[in-house]
């Protein structure tokens, strides 16, 4: 039998969010001053999780997988959900920034916080992508403030983890920590949507920046996380639903990579770029795919010592995402490559992310009827 630490569940306070989150390790301590002094910060007011958009994203991408699978009506009702709720969630948010403005930015001051904060920034991506070419102003607005945000979270994340040593960032590293380069590449796909007319060959090159940066993001994040896999002792707390963002990163890319080709025929000269698209794009899907059995493994290792493991918990939005987006760019790449096998194997991870939704979007309520119903009943 394993340990009973093996099936213990993350404290409370490690579950961020109400809608989403997976929070799985503690702030990070915090760096002390040119005078050798540690200071704490107040204990912030409570508001939404840093990654609360994360049912956006897992919500919107399965609605852009059921467009490329022609179910028009489970993608009108998901995208009509994802919208709703990334409304919701915006006005939740910046009524919270308003509110505690200096509180906030402390928060930002854990590279934990900072790096799952770019949630917002991939949620506009999914959601743009969602809504296509035929929404050009929708989605130039999406892309303004996602771009807003990325450019004010860049900045925080790096100077967080460069006042941080590299073994107390190996310590802390996970999953959740890749919405950086899985942000970055949401803007390089708005890009690459946009680029047409007199814009596209900026939009392109823009594109290829920001797949380029997010490729980089990745190595970096990722190095940390199996550095820390091989330098300490491998347990199972240790396999999380956030585990497989390292699957749906890569998936991301290759979207990206696919969109930058077909945004080609609008642009001219710009051949080099394309030249160097095709073998990328391919070669970040394989890696993608060389993922997954790895992944499928390691999550069934924890199951099988700890059953409760599978149980209802809101860090399931993470595994969510990258099934659909796996799905999505698996679509995309069958495609360009005239490939039907592809599109088969992109239908069958389809169906994986939508029955991964409906679990949790069951749990997720059943949930918050058990709270609303175990709440003390007042009046008289």
């Amino acid at each position: 039998m394993a340990p009973a630490a093996t099936c213990r569940a993350p404290a409370a306070s490690q579950i961020s969010g109400r809608l989403g989150g997976w929070r799985k390790t503690p702030p990070l301590p915090r760096p002390p001053d040119h005078h050798g002094v540690v200071h704490e910060p107040p204990a912030a007011a409570a508001g939404p999780s840093p990654d609360a958009f994360a049912p956006v994203m897992a919500t919107g991408i399965v609605s852009v997988a059921a467009v490329d699978h022609q179910y028009h009506v489970i993608a009108l009702i998901l995208g009509v959900l994802a919208a709703a709720v990334f409304a919701l969630l915006t006005m939740t948010v910046s009524a919270h920034v308003r509110r505690v403005p200096a509180a906030f930015g402390r928060q930002l001051r854990d590279p934990d916080v900072a790096l799952r904060s770019f949630t917002f920034v991939a949620a506009c991506g999914v959601l743009a992508a969602r809504l296509g070419e035929g929404q050009a102003p929708l989605v130039w607005s999406l892309g303004g403030a996602a771009l807003v945000v990325w450019s004010s979270l860049v900045p925080l994340a790096i100077i967080d983890m460069w006042s941080r040593p590299t073994g107390e960032l190996r310590d802390h590293a996970h999953g959740a920590w890749l919405l950086a380069p899985v942000g970055t590449q949401s803007l390089a796909i708005s890009a690459a949507h946009l680029a047409h007319g007199a814009v596209a060959r900026p939009l392109l090159l823009l594109a290829l920046a920001w797949w380029m940066l997010g490729a980089v993001g990745y190595l970096v994040v990722t190095w940390l996380i199996v550095w820390r896999a091989v330098a300490t002792p491998f347990v199972p707390e240790q396999v999380t639903p956030d585990s497989w963002i390292l699957m749906g990163a890569l998936a991301i890319a290759t979207l990206t990579g696919d969109r930058i080709i077909a945004a080609g025929p609008a642009t001219s000269g710009l051949d080099w770029l394309f030249t160097l698209a095709r073998p990328a794009t391919l070669a970040l899907w394989i890696t993608a795919s060389a993922w997954i059995p790895l992944l499928l493994y390691a999550q069934m290792w924890r199951a099988g010592r700890c059953a409760a493991s599978l149980h209802y918990d809101r860090m399931w939005w993470a595994a969510v995402f990258p099934l659909g987006m796996y799905s999505t760019a698996t679509s995309g790449l069958a495609v360009e490559l005239r490939i039907p096998a592809l599109g088969a194997i992109s239908l069958a991870f389809f169906w994986f992310a939508m029955t991964t939704w409906l679990l949790v979007a069951l749990g997720l309520l059943h949930e918050q009827w058990h709270e609303g119903s175990s709440r003390p009943r007042t009046g008289s």
